[in-house]
């Protein structure tokens, strides 16, 4: 509910379809960090399970130090959601045990739902029949925020952690700062620690500068 779609309405009726319960689903969303994949899978599983769907998010960044015998019994779950998926390219252990779920799930009529810094066919993946079946689907790059978007999640999430962001400081911010979601993000969570520190709401702009 809280991600800034911007031009990516497609892809988030797509999701709340799914969320929704419509089954057989299989979706693959590439994009760079901090583009929202993560946010968006969480999300996701956050939204079945309120609408009664068991659902399972996966990260493949963190599991990937255990055994992919972890992933066995899985596709009883109504939608899985695996995030990351060039974090297990080339781990033969890891990229069969993901081929045999995605086939298991499929033949239970589950819905599948992969991210990854890139599109299926980009990825370094050892197992062609695993790029394969993830090729199947829809396949959807996110597509990154424009000023107006980036405004509104500045001040969206300076609003969520009780801080004040007035539209000219947040357009100083675009202009002196990289303007890749995740470091704005990181940027705004630095100030948050200043404020608090200082006992302040308000992010005025010579405090920003002197933060930054």
């Amino acid at each position: 509910a809280d991600f800034i779609a911007g031009d990516n309405l497609q892809l988030i009726d797509l999701l709340q379809r799914i969320a929704a319960g419509s089954n057989d689903e299989i979706l693959f969303i590439s994009g760079g960090p901090g583009s929202g994949k993560t946010h968006l899978l969480m999300g996701l599983c956050r939204r079945a399970e309120q609408q009664g769907h068991s659902c399972a998010y996966l990260p493949l960044d963190e599991l990937r130090t255990l055994s992919p015998a972890l992933l066995a019994g899985m596709e009883a779950i109504d939608i899985l959601a695996v995030d990351g998926v060039q974090y297990i390219a080339g781990r033969d252990d890891w990229e069969e045990a993901l081929f045999i779920l995605f086939n298991l799930a499929r033949d239970e009529g589950r819905s599948l739902v992969f991210s990854a810094d890139r599109g299926p066919k980009q990825l370094a993946l050892a197992l062609p029949d695993l790029r394969s079946r993830l090729s199947w689907g829809s396949s959807y790059r996110l597509q990154p925020l424009d000023d107006t978007g980036l405004m509104e999640l500045l001040q969206t999430q300076a609003q969520k952690r009780g801080l004040q962001l007035k539209p000219k400081v947040a357009q100083w911010l675009l202009r002196h700062c990289s303007r890749s979601p995740g470091n704005l993000l990181g940027i705004l969570g630095r100030l948050d620690q200043k404020a608090l520190a200082e006992k302040r709401h308000n992010l005025s702009l010579p405090f920003v500068q002197s933060c930054l």
